[in-house]
């Protein structure tokens, strides 16, 4: 009878577990980051998701604009860490979109790990392809950070209106990020608490998160794709990365710096990031 008393409760305290382990995943700590100092000009516009809730989007706005790209920030950040990059594009003379994910700095939660996010980013396109007149229809690029650059891909994957991508410090497969979090923050093993948390999960968001992974949704995406990644990245290692870009099935180029942390290129080399990206996009966004 004790047997089953043990058992028992060791299933109460790993549900429990798992349960918690998921609520803090979809609701991350809200970190402070510093806006910049040289805080470009923007315009804020309200928009209306698909299920109804409601965010703002941020537009740096060109004279005459000869691409639309838009910026998403990635886990645990917000619109302030894309600030700096966005000001230097809309300098070489391209349009920026930034929007906040769920669960992220202004925005309530909880995040829906890129399942909401994607429908979110869709939505933003949508209301900037119908905001002002134009000579043309602006080309449209995708440049997004770790869980952003994941919905970026998801985004390329569904939206023909997407025509070139840049991902910085993607992952392949989100399973083996969320392990070695928690090995990192807890020293726990992945079995079975990695997969406790995943279930739940999924459980939360009543979706399979696998059929997500940028890795599965790689083969599909046919646009010209920049992938940015340090070799010193303790989030997504390297070879996930590498997994990932080995996966996309269209046109693609590398930039791979070995003493670079995770989402660190920019930092590290601001005015080169600009630039290598506007060339990028300047080769690939040609109408």
């Amino acid at each position: 009878m004790t047997v089953w008393w043990l058992l028992g409760g060791l299933g109460i305290c790993l549900a429990a577990w798992s349960l918690e382990s998921a609520r803090r995943v979809l609701n991350p700590d809200r970190r402070h980051i510093s806006p910049p100092d040289s805080f470009p000009a923007y315009t804020v516009h309200p928009i209306v998701a698909r299920d109804g809730s409601r965010f703002d989007v941020w537009v740096l706005e060109t004279a005459a604009p000869r691409a639309r790209l838009l910026l998403i920030h990635g886990y645990y950040a917000n619109r302030h860490q894309v600030l700096d990059l966005a000001g230097g594009l809309r300098a070489r003379g391209y349009e920026i979109l930034l929007f906040e994910l769920r669960g992220h700095g202004e925005r309530p939660g909880p995040c829906t790990m890129g399942i909401r996010e994607t429908t979110d980013a869709q939505a933003v396109l949508e209301w900037a392809a119908h905001r002002r007149d134009l000579e043309r229809a602006l080309p449209v690029g995708l440049l997004g950070l770790s869980m952003g650059a994941a919905v970026a891909c998801q985004l390329a994957a569904r939206e023909r209106a997407v025509h070139a991508v840049v991902v910085d410090s993607i992952y392949s497969r989100l399973f083996p990020v969320l392990a070695r979090s928690l090995w990192q923050r807890y020293h726990l093993p992945a079995i079975p608490w990695a997969w406790l948390t995943w279930w739940s999960l999924q459980l939360s968001l009543r979706r399979r998160l696998a059929p997500l992974d940028p890795a599965v949704l790689a083969y599909r995406c046919r646009q010209p794709l920049l992938a940015i990644q340090g070799g010193e990245d303790r989030r997504v290692v390297p070879l996930l990365g590498r997994e990932f870009y080995r996966c996309w099935a269209g046109p693609k180029e590398r930039w791979f710096e070995e003493r670079i942390a995770h989402v660190g290129m920019f930092a590290r080399h601001p005015q080169e990031y600009c630039n290598r990206v506007a060339d990028f996009f300047d080769r690939t966004l040609r109408t």
